[in-house]
């Protein structure tokens, strides 16, 4: 049965009051207009209303799938939100991926009737997919807005039903399509809206994340949630993100942990100054970008928070870094680091979320012990639209979903992450807690990856500019962490990564063994 509760994205929009502080955007949308970086969120909506009677005029229909493949976050919103309304179903694909890419994720998924592009994105869906009959112009549908009435309908109603289409990061090859429900989409944002009440946030909050991510999606309804202005960056250069937050002065910021750690040299000239609440999923964040965020920070209580979690589940455990606690930890970290070794702690889990550490044959092992990291949560999506073998393998009964990471838990429910399954290295040694380790005692490392390759760990790193590889000081460091063979050093560029800055850990060690990267010493 459908499930009443707050109202969804499109209805959201629709009740913002007419004087809403205006969103900032760092780029010029096609479906509403930008003037000084500001957006007017009634222009939000009312292009959402129009553009959905607009879609209808050109056959989106109740219940079929929709590919939106669009470049700017503004106008990714105005046209999911426009499909939803008409309870049709869109799949948002990043504007990063190819179209060959894209073509392998829709391969085998039926009920997909139009894509929804523009420019040479849209000419090449139309070579990309020659078996989907509509092909349709964003930049046609802003221009005909205008002429087309608001859409007039019920409230939205939470439920089981599919809602939106995301994709998985792609970390081991062909990014998954997770289809979403109302119903799951409400309950997550409901959660960070919660957190974001109970830190008594005000102002805007700045987004610098994939636009067609789960966690965008869930972060722009729970803004909606609460009256939040946004701040949208599609351009996520350090250049571009100084200059906008030292302008606009947000006083929440997220964006990926790997895209925090290239930002993190801008804190001492001044830019997370208004900075009070730093956010960080996708990945684990490191304790040394966290250190350099907070410091930046003007507020005296600033707060870095981890949230661990994916699209397929939504918030399973969360960590809090209060401003001021770092060194104390730092010094406790150094006492403490054979605990270190053994993984990235992710804090509690939420008290809505189930956790279970099981073996290999899916039976529970005891507190402290690795394995493999199961979950029972109400946020948990659908299923994959393209991989229903791999939905039912790890969801195979509808309760506990296989997080693909291997971890711990203690008795009182803190996770630690140790690697995901498929990056394992031997022995009770984590790669994580290497890195995290030796990108706090190395600061001028951009990036730090360990491998495991033919049963030794294979260090791959990237330097900041101007930064120099202090060699005695990284074999006095690693020689104490555990035995590795001499560090490849990269342009960070090399780096394989997804969407959302994680490194495709996979692909990284097939250019490793046919020597396809740019080594330096």
């Amino acid at each position: 049965m459908p499930r009443r509760g707050p109202p969804l994205i499109f209805d959201k929009l629709l009740s913002l009051p007419s004087d809403a502080e205006p969103w900032i955007v760092d780029h010029q949308p096609i479906a509403v207009t930008a003037e000084d970086e500001k957006v007017r969120p009634g222009d939000v909506a009312d292009a959402a209303a129009r553009g959905a009677t607009a879609l209808r005029s050109h056959g989106i229909e109740p219940g079929r799938r929709c590919i939106v493949w669009l470049e700017s976050p503004t106008d990714i919103i105005v046209a999911y939100a426009a499909i939803t309304a008409l309870d049709a179903v869109p799949i948002l694909m990043s504007p990063t991926l190819s179209g060959p890419v894209v073509a392998s994720m829709v391969e085998n998924v039926s009920g997909i009737t139009a894509v929804i592009s523009t420019d040479a994105r849209l000419a090449e869906s139309e070579k990309t997919f020659p078996d989907i009959g509509t092909f349709i112009d964003w930049r046609d549908i802003a221009a005909e807005l205008p002429d087309h009435k608001r859409i007039s309908r019920p409230r939205e109603v939470a439920s089981d039903a599919a809602y939106v289409v995301v994709h998985t990061s792609g970390t081991t090859g062909t990014p998954k399509l997770a289809e979403c429900s109302s119903a799951s989409i409400q309950f997550n944002a409901r959660v960070q809206a919660v957190i974001h009440w109970l830190s008594r946030l005000d102002g805007h909050l700045a987004l610098a994340i994939s636009p067609v991510h789960g966690r965008t999606v869930v972060g722009i309804l729970a803004a909606l949630m609460r009256k939040a202005p946004l701040l949208l960056l599609e351009d996520d250069s350090p250049d571009n993100v100084d200059r906008m937050l030292k302008r606009h002065r947000p006083t929440y910021l997220e964006t990926h942990p790997n895209t925090f750690r290239a930002w993190q040299h801008l804190a001492p000239g001044g830019a997370f100054r208004s900075i009070r609440f730093f956010g960080a999923g996708f990945d684990v964040i490191h304790p040394d970008t966290v250190s350099a965020l907070l410091k930046g920070s003007d507020h005296r209580f600033a707060v870095c928070v981890e949230v661990y979690g994916q699209n397929e589940t939504g918030p399973v455990a969360i960590r809090s870094h209060l401003k001021g606690t770092q060194k104390p930890l730092r010094a406790l970290r150094r006492l403490r680091r054979a605990k270190l070794l053994r993984g990235h702690p992710a804090g509690p889990r939420f008290p809505f979320c189930r956790v279970r550490i099981v073996d290999d044959s899916g039976r529970p092992v005891p507190s402290g012990t690795p394995g493999r990291m199961v979950v029972n949560t109400p946020g948990v999506f659908s299923g994959y639209i393209n991989r229903p073998d791999l939905t039912s393998k790890n969801y195979p009964d509808k309760r506990w979903w296989d997080t693909g990471d291997w971890g711990t838990k203690s008795r009182t429910g803190r996770i630690t992450l140790i690697d995901r399954q498929v990056d394992k290295v031997s022995g009770a040694i984590s790669g994580i807690g290497i890195e995290d380790i030796l990108l706090e005692k190395f600061p001028e490392f951009l990036e730090l990856v360990v491998l495991e390759k033919n049963g030794t760990l294979q260090p791959v790193l990237s330097l900041r500019p101007g930064a120099t590889f202090r060699r005695k000081a990284w074999e006095s460091a690693s020689r104490r962490l555990a035995t590795m063979a001499e560090p490849v050093i990269i342009p960070d560029s090399e780096f394989p990564r997804t969407v959302t800055g994680k490194i495709k850990r996979e692909q990284l060690k097939k250019s490793l063994a046919e020597q396809r990267l740019s080594t330096s010493v």
